[in-house]
């Protein structure tokens, strides 16, 4: 036989329904209020920054980088004049060839240009001879000044030569060397003189010449004169110094040679110099000469 349970008993055993969906519900209604209010939020936020939302650690980086960048811009110019201020130029260093081609390069200024060698024996056949074991040597057809020379020290220059050569003698004598110029320019007609001169002293004759039978005696002049039109001695920039003490020859042999020749002809180079015919260049005319210097001006000498 079944037994029944009394249903007021089963009902009080078994929960509500209606009271079990409210904790449910009550949480979604949460859920959709929440996510109400971030899309208000999204859709309607401020563009622009909120006023008082920067943090204090904030305000001081701005600060701090604020304060640097104007530190730079009042100390940046002194400090570039402090890293540029005690900066010295430096002279460039040469080779004997590249002093050689510096020259040969250089355009002087207050020059006109010599488009004819000028007559050196007044023999055409001779005078021809000539040029060509010249200009196999190294020689070049040189300019003329195209103003007026200045006086200085019984010599005649370029006025620019002239102010460094007086800067540079007076150097030498305050490190304790005495140098003079003892030639500066020369003309056409003065090295026609000078080496038909000592063309003849060598036994050489205009007939000996223009037949080749004097080519050796044409060279041997040649190693220590130029022929007329040829010598960087007109230029009136060009100079021949000795040094007191010794013969004009020996030049090289005196401490006036060592004092301008030392760290690449460093005081020359200061003052505008250079050798004319450095020891080691190739073909230059005659040989080597340590007691002839040309004006350049500072130029291009430095880095």
């Amino acid at each position: 036989m079944r037994i029944v349970e009394p249903r007021y008993k089963l009902k009080s055993t078994q929960p509500s329904k209606k009271r079990s969906k409210l904790p449910l519900v009550a949480g979604l209604l949460v859920i959709i209020v929440s996510v109400s209010v971030g899309l208000w939020w999204f859709q309607f936020r401020p563009s622009g920054p909120v006023l008082g939302s920067q943090t204090t650690v904030d305000k001081q980086v701005e600060e701090k980088s604020t304060g640097l960048a104007e530190e730079e811009k009042t100390v940046a110019p002194e400090a570039a004049k402090d890293q540029t201020k005690d900066v010295e130029p430096t002279l460039i260093i040469f080779s004997d060839n590249e002093l050689k081609e510096f020259y040969d390069n250089k355009l002087l200024p207050n020059l006109k240009r010599v488009e004819n060698a000028p007559t050196i024996t007044g023999n055409d056949t001779a005078d021809v001879r000539i040029r060509q074991i010249a200009e196999s040597r190294g020689y070049r057809l040189r300019s003329s000044p195209s103003v007026d020379l200045v006086s200085v020290d019984g010599q005649r220059l370029q006025a620019p030569a002239a102010d460094d050569w007086v800067a540079l003698r007076d150097a030498a004598a305050r490190a304790g060397f005495s140098i003079s110029m003892v030639s500066g320019y020369r003309s056409e007609n003065d090295q026609r003189g000078l080496f038909t001169q000592r063309l003849t002293a060598a036994g050489a004759t205009v007939e000996t010449v223009a037949s080749g039978d004097a080519d050796d005696l044409v060279n041997e002049v040649l190693i220590t004169t130029s022929i007329p039109g040829y010598s960087k001695h007109h230029t009136g920039y060009t100079i021949d110094m000795q040094c007191a003490g010794y013969a004009f020859e020996s030049f090289k042999d005196s401490p006036c040679n060592d004092w301008i020749t030392a760290d690449n002809y460093k005081v020359a180079k200061e003052h505008g110099f250079i050798p004319s015919y450095p020891p080691l260049a190739d073909k230059q005319g005659p040989d080597p000469e340590a007691w002839e210097y040309v004006w350049v001006g500072t130029e291009g000498l430095y880095e």
